[in-house]
């Protein structure tokens, strides 16, 4: 597995660990919903100074997003987009 599949793995795990949307992480980490997606595709090469900030959002050391995981992955958040109830 190249340096980029690690990364974007790692990316998604700790995001799912964390319990954050695409969406609340790329807020966080102020940049659009679509590149963190493209990130965890594998599709995007981040910055060094993007994953400090990735790494920072996920409280972890950005070193961490490079190295293997192992074990089970955490649980999938709920699909689809969560915004304030409207009350009828």
């Amino acid at each position: 597995m190249g340096s980029r599949a690690i990364i974007a793995k790692n990316i998604k795990h700790f995001r799912l660990q964390k319990r954050l949307s695409q969406e609340q992480l790329a807020l966080q980490a102020d940049v659009d919903r679509t590149y963190v997606s493209a990130l965890e595709r594998g599709v995007r090469n981040p910055s060094v100074d993007l994953l400090d900030k990735i790494a920072d959002v996920l409280s972890i050391k950005t070193v961490q997003l490079f190295e293997t995981t192992k074990g089970q992955s955490p649980k999938a958040l709920p699909r689809g987009r969560s915004g304030p109830s409207k009350a009828s």
